[in-house]
């Protein structure tokens, strides 16, 4: 998709165009609905991570070996995403 950022009295609109036709698609959309629109495509997945639900549910896991263990993988998870930043 491509799209046209129109200014129109100082408001910024947006309007799909299709360079293959040369025509628009659609009517025109605000920059909080294009931003809207954008992100419902390229977001895969959500996921949602409550660190202290985690540490909670750590806490339940009888061998200190064990949560050990978690708890660096855990660690190494973060930065892994860190590194992607």
């Amino acid at each position: 998709m491509k799209f046209h950022k129109i200014t129109i009295n100082g408001e910024v609109m947006y309007r799909e165009f299709d360079p293959s036709t040369g025509y628009y698609e659609n009517e025109m959309i605000t920059e909080e609905d294009m931003v809207e629109q954008l992100l419902e495509e390229a977001v895969d997945s959500e996921i949602e991570i409550d660190e202290e639900e985690i540490d909670r549910a750590i806490n339940y896991i009888p061998s200190s070996f064990q949560r050990e263990m978690v708890q660096n993988y855990i660690a190494y998870l973060q930065a892994v995403i860190e590194s992607h930043e």
